[in-house]
């Protein structure tokens, strides 16, 4: 670069061009959007590049001295480098919301433009950017190529954010656009190395700059695109407090759901307080039923439902009279047939709880036989719920593995004997075919002694 880089006519058009957009721009963007604000920003940094440029090619045909002509030459620089990252931040004005371009605005006062200046300021000692040559002229110092080179940066982010974003844009503005960012990648490359003898630069971004205003901005388009910055604002804060609404309502239901479950234990033991000889049976037949269903390969919800229709297949005994439950002796028919009356009672209470009506699916049916024989409803094969199937062959597993009034807990290999017996005739052959291997697989016969064991409802869901 030598003293032939002087003022030409078209520095002289392109600061007055500058001027008259800048002053457009800045009256008649009135509406503070992120648009209209970027759009201003990249006006105001082409009028102050046109200005450095005008007043650098001055003091160099003037020969001011050193410190003009490094100054302003400074001042061209800071402005060509601003200039580069107003175009991303422009672009960035269809992407960001509110937060993001003022993050962004932050970072480029807090440390993009104090590097500029410091960077400036040490090459103004050292001239490894530019320095004045004897003649007055300015010449390129070894590591002037980082200029260009951070223009290209700046100009690639942008196609970067283009690319990226591209759904924000419409094609106008995506092909205006990308050639913007072609020239603004190139032209810091022509103008420093190609004809350093002919200041292009300022003009062509003015030109563009121009360009843009007229074909792509204008403050109607930059509200609505606030107007659409907004929505989209307004839809991510929606989001948040759907996603916390949406918690808020998991561990209402969590929290119901353990009530709930802690009070099918607690009734379960209030049914089984009645009779002391069968204390703990509702818990076993219900984690056995689980058990049973798992090993049949239901779905988990499924086996949670069966879990808790056996905690509840007894509640009909509330309504048996204690003396009955706990006689020690035989058991007349009159009592009998209230002991059968049991499974009714329990249909008719637990009907009433219309949240779970499936509840009451093994209360009435668990003393079905799959023969027919079985009460109170007489059914039998298919017409009898799975469910009531599963616990009718645990509700007899643990009366076969419990104590009673009348005998001790039975031997494994003679409970297994009576559900082989019992297949075909009183429980389901599928059903009963799994109990059994249950009992194979209990090698040392534990299954009993889960009677005094009442489970937390967090493990029973680990179950």
């Amino acid at each position: 670069m030598n003293s032939a880089n002087l003022v030409s006519d078209f520095d002289i058009v392109s600061f007055f061009v500058a001027l008259a957009v800048a002053f457009y721009s800045f009256t008649k963007y009135s509406e503070q959007s992120l648009g209209n604000r970027a759009f201003k920003r990249l006006v105001f940094c082409s009028l102050i590049l046109c200005a450095a440029d005008f007043f650098s090619c001055l003091t160099i045909k003037a020969r001011a001295g050193t410190f003009l002509e490094t100054f302003f030459h400074s001042l061209y620089i800071f402005a060509v480098l601003s200039f580069s990252q107003s175009i991303l931040a422009y672009t960035n004005s269809y992407i960001y919301t509110k937060e993001e371009a003022l993050r962004e605005k932050k970072n480029a006062v807090r440390a993009f433009f104090p590097a500029i200046v410091a960077v400036l300021a040490i090459n103004a000692f050292s001239g490894f950017l530019f320095f004045i040559d004897d003649d007055f002229s300015i010449t390129r110092g070894p590591l002037y190529a980082a200029v260009p080179i951070a223009c290209a940066a700046l100009a690639l982010q942008s196609v970067a954010q283009l690319g990226r974003y591209a759904q924000k844009f419409t094609k106008q503005q995506i092909k205006a656009l990308c050639f913007f960012y072609e020239t603004s990648l190139a032209l810091p490359f022509v103008q420093d190395y190609l004809c350093p003898q002919f200041r292009i630069g300022p003009f062509v971004y003015v030109f563009f700059t121009t360009a843009l205003l007229l074909t792509l901005e204008t403050p109607d388009d930059q509200a609505l695109i606030a107007t659409i910055s907004e929505l989209e604002e307004l839809q991510r804060a929606l989001k948040v407090s759907v996603e916390k609404k949406t918690a808020e309502a998991l561990e209402r239901r969590e929290r119901l759901e353990r009530l709930t479950f802690e009070m099918m234990y607690a009734l379960s033991e209030t049914i089984d307080a009645k009779d002391r000889y069968t204390s703990g049976h509702s818990a076993r037949v219900a984690r056995y039923s689980k058990m049973l269903a798992q090993k049949k390969g239901l779905p988990p919800e499924k086996c949670q439902q069966i879990f808790m229709m056996g905690l509840l297949h007894d509640i009909g005994k509330v309504g048996v009279p204690t003396e009955i439950l706990n006689k020690p002796g035989r058991l007349t028919d009159q009592e009998f047939a209230q002991i059968k009356a049991h499974p009714a009672i329990g249909s008719s209470i637990l009907e009433k709880v219309s949240l779970l009506p499936e509840l009451r699916t093994g209360a009435r049916w668990h003393h079905e036989r799959v023969d027919g024989r079985g009460y109170p409803d007489g059914l039998s094969g298919e017409q009898i719920p799975l469910e009531a199937k599963i616990i009718a062959v645990a509700d007899a597993y643990d009366a076969m593995t419990s104590c009673r009034s009348y005998r001790q807990q039975m031997e494994q290999a003679a409970v297994r004997e009576q559900i082989e017996k019992g297949i075909g005739s009183q429980f389901d052959k599928e059903i009963a075919g799994l109990m059994i291997e249950l009992i194979d697989e209990d090698k040392r016969y534990i299954l009993h002694e889960y009677k005094k064991r009442k489970e937390s409802p967090d493990e029973e869901a680990a179950n």
